[in-house]
């Protein structure tokens, strides 16, 4: 599911550059500017090669040239790989030796015991944060560089210093660059562009980005709980607070600990546990009928 909903926005940024680059083209009257002339950034040569190469290179955003490696460093990559394999098996030892005992041991977060419930939140977020940062390394450091450098792709800025960010808007800025710039060029600019509020147009990429949560979720568990869609939305309140108590207090850190509380230790695994449990009542009547 993820890799579909991968697929659907690279599609999608290859349709809107393109239509863009040709309008670019149509525009241009030689006769009344000379001067201008379409260059390898802007000029539209939409072909095949461009596409399947965009198809595969570690980008949301097309265009129709990147900035390009002159060759591929082997040995980096050999050791990048032994990295990813390295770091993918320790967060399966994680997953099985503390996070999954966590949970099967545990009740349905909203229907047992309120401090019970809080207890294992608590108790599932140190691990839960360790897999976390590990699948963050393993995808957004390992895997897309060794991709890039494989592709001799030269762009290789996949996510900034978000563990820094000082409210929860310049964490969504900084942790997946490729979607934030795909948000950007194909849902936030557009809706400014068609005199939509900031506002209203940040709202609208956080609802996007919550159906794209909630899909990579609901059809691999086959079921629909909107858990992942109400996490996500929830952001937008805490973009608001931790934006105001920054300009409050612009000195101090109180947003990056807002950032931190509600979104790592609370807000995932209060998800895992609310999924797990959903899943796991769902499967038991699947059988039982």
């Amino acid at each position: 599911m993820p890799f579909a909903c991968i697929v659907w926005l690279k599609l999608v940024s290859f349709a809107h550059t393109s239509f863009d680059m040709r309008a670019i083209a149509k525009s241009i009257d030689k006769e009344n500017a000379p001067s201008i002339s379409l260059n390898a950034d802007n000029s539209y040569d939409a072909n095949f090669k461009s596409l399947v190469y965009f198809m595969v290179a570690p980008t949301l955003c097309y265009q129709s040239s990147y900035p390009r490696n002159a060759s591929i460093r082997k040995g980096w990559v050999v050791r990048q790989f032994v990295k990813l394999v390295i770091f993918t098996g320790f967060m399966g030892f994680i997953i099985e030796q503390y996070i999954n005992p966590i949970v099967q041991n545990s009740q349905h977060p909203l229907k047992g015991n309120l401090l019970y419930a809080i207890e294992r939140v608590l108790k599932l977020s140190v691990p839960n944060l360790y897999v976390w940062l590990c699948m963050f390394y393993c995808f957004f450091h390992l895997w897309l560089n060794i991709l890039a450098e494989l592709l001799r792709f030269g762009d290789r800025e996949f996510y900034k210093d978000w563990w820094n960010a000082r409210t929860v808007e310049e964490y969504w800025r900084m942790w997946n660059m490729p979607v934030h710039k795909w948000m950007v060029r194909h849902i936030y600019s557009p809706c400014l562009r068609n005199k939509i509020p900031k506002g209203v147009a940040l709202l609208i990429s956080f609802l996007v980005s919550a159906v794209f949560h909630e899909l990579c979720i609901a059809v691999p568990c086959h079921m629909f709980r909107l858990w992942a869609f109400i996490g996500i939305m929830f952001q937008v309140p805490l973009v608001v607070i931790t934006k105001f108590l920054q300009n409050k207090f612009q000195s101090s850190m109180v947003g990056n600990m807002i950032f931190w509380l509600f979104f790592s230790i609370l807000g995932q695994p209060m998800c895992v546990l609310l999924y797990y449990h959903d899943f796991m009542n769902q499967k038991g009547k699947t059988e039982s009928k």
